[in-house]
């Protein structure tokens, strides 16, 4: 019965269209363009934005809001501090698992409806009617809120990271607050830039980013393998620790998972870019 209702409340949220040939889900909202413009339609939503990104560049696009091998070097020290070198693996399979189970919750959403708002159009096409409002403005207000921090996390993730490869080449380099300011400014500005090419730019800049970021991986990986001195399996896989001397090292090792989600932090950025993806 319950399965029932919610079908019916579906349709009536998607204006009770039913295709005269009975169409099945795939074949609805497949990737095709004019599947994709006749959902949106069926939505409510008449489609205004230019269908630039395919497969690659929306892949690339995830690398880059993700970063997951770049952001877990920035943070692996969280993990080693507070779990060891076995929690930071076990977390980060842990987090992952986690993290897939939210990511097959919003592709299903996002093929049921591929619109550019996202998470505040799902909550109210799912909510309630007594609540669809108050909960989507809600929604909507904390979506804009974490956007504002990513970016500005972002941003002075990057400046400190720069200002480290200057010390790091410069001894004598002391990083002054005022510059670290001042490459904020710099890498959001670039970033601006970059987005405010869109058109056919923005998706080839991404195939970029996207080829970067897998040989910059195997660029990372393959001399630390072969260079680094190796350790015993016993020092990987059950080596925990409590460093910052909470009471268990199983507090320390719950600790130490906010390095991981860190990790996928921007999982859900991708889903407001699904209305300019193209087949």
């Amino acid at each position: 019965m319950a399965d029932n209702e919610f079908e019916l409340t579906h349709r009536d949220r998607l204006g009770n269209h039913t295709p005269a040939s009975n169409r099945t889900h795939v074949e609805a909202f497949n990737t095709s363009t004019e599947a994709d413009r006749s959902a949106l339609n069926q939505l409510g939503k008449n489609p205004i934005l230019k269908r630039n990104f395919g497969f690659l560049s929306i892949l690339g696009f995830s690398s880059t809001a993700l970063i997951c091998w770049e952001s877990m070097l920035i943070v692996l020290d969280q993990g080693l501090k507070n779990g060891g070198p076995s929690g930071v693996i076990y977390g980060f399979i842990l987090v992952w698992i986690g993290s897939l189970a939210t990511f097959a919750s919003l592709t299903e959403l996002a093929s049921m409806a591929p619109v550019a708002g996202g998470q505040y159009h799902w909550v109210s096409m799912m909510a309630p009617a007594r609540s669809q409002q108050i909960v989507s403005y809600i929604e909507g207000w904390l979506t804009v809120a974490g956007w504002q921090a990513l970016c500005a996390g972002a941003a002075f993730l990057s400046a400190e990271l720069l200002q480290a490869l200057v010390s790091f080449t410069d001894p004598q380099y002391t990083p002054k607050p005022y510059q670290t300011m001042l490459l904020i400014w710099a890498v959001v500005a670039l970033s601006v830039s970059i987005n405010a090419q869109g058109g056919t730019f923005l998706p080839r800049f991404e195939g970029l980013i996207l080829i970067s970021h897998i040989l910059g991986y195997f660029g990372l990986l393959i001399p630390l393998i072969v260079l680094s001195n190796h350790q015993p399996t016993s020092a990987v896989f059950n080596n925990f620790s409590n460093g910052g001397n909470w009471s268990t090292k199983g507090l320390s090792f719950m600790i130490g998972l906010n390095g991981a989600v860190f990790v996928f932090a921007g999982k859900v950025i991708t889903t407001s870019s699904i209305e300019s993806g193209g087949g």
